[in-house]
């Protein structure tokens, strides 16, 4: 059962070398794409310096989402990890705990939830107080397939793909991932433009959570297709 791992990034030159070294050293891993959501910075050349590694780099920026709807169409296998391109300090051990429950049938999407505390853990896992938000997850391409278009993009993907998933009658599981850091958005953007974006999230993701569990647009509003977005691929490049 081959593996996919695909990266979302923005800007992300100071993070995203460490994330596909953890990457490229796991046996787990069969193919990896980056898709850069417009980023400006280096992100694209960093990528593209790593063996093995396929990138494709988004000439504008369309939100997170939108760029793991791009990377799961150039996926080769059907099975994806989804990682995020400023992760901190992912081990082999990591990639292992949230791929085994999938590739052996326990679950059809695990998501890993940074550790917190025990009882931050208990209150948010347990107790079901607030929603599993994260962008590392592993899952079966049916699961990712069955969100429709109008929320596969900015930060409406990960609420969904927890909503759809269990509407569907599919099994997700939820890893407590030890160790494993990220870096916030006012430390990558400043203080004022991260907590903008911040307040972006938390309001998109409000709304969402109305949508779906109350309003339920996707029922009524037909299909909805996202945008043909240009970009450059740059295919991976094998050692001989």
């Amino acid at each position: 059962m081959g593996i996919t791992a695909v990266i979302a990034a923005y800007n992300e030159e100071q993070t995203v070398a460490e994330v596909l070294n953890a990457l490229t050293r796991s046996p787990r891993i069969d193919e990896i794409i980056v898709v850069s959501d417009g980023s400006t910075d280096r992100t694209v050349d960093i990528c593209r310096s790593f063996e093995g590694v396929r990138t494709i780099s988004l000439r504008e920026n369309h939100g997170k989402g939108f760029a793991m709807h791009i990377g799961v169409g150039h996926a080769s296998n059907d099975v994806f990890f989804f990682v995020d391109g400023d992760m901190l300090n992912l081990s082999e051990e990591h990639i292992d705990s949230l791929i085994t429950p999938v590739v052996t049938g326990q679950c059809d999407m695990n998501v890993g939830v940074r550790n917190r505390g025990a009882i931050k853990n208990f209150l948010h896992l347990k107790a079901g107080l607030g929603p599993v938000l994260s962008g590392i997850r592993v899952m079966h391409r049916d699961v990712f397939e069955r969100v429709p278009a109008q929320y596969q993009k900015r930060f409406k993907i990960e609420l969904a793909l927890n909503y759809f998933c269990a509407r569907a009658g599919l099994t997700q599981f939820e890893t407590v991932i030890r160790g494993l850091g990220h870096v916030t958005k006012e430390r990558k953007r400043g203080i004022g433009a991260g907590l903008n974006s911040r307040w972006a999230m938390v309001k998109e993701v409000s709304i969402l959570h109305l949508d779906l569990y109350l309003v339920q647009a996707w029922r009524w509003s037909g299909d909805i297709e996202l945008p043909i977005a240009e970009y450059d691929l740059f295919e991976a490049e094998l050692a001989d």
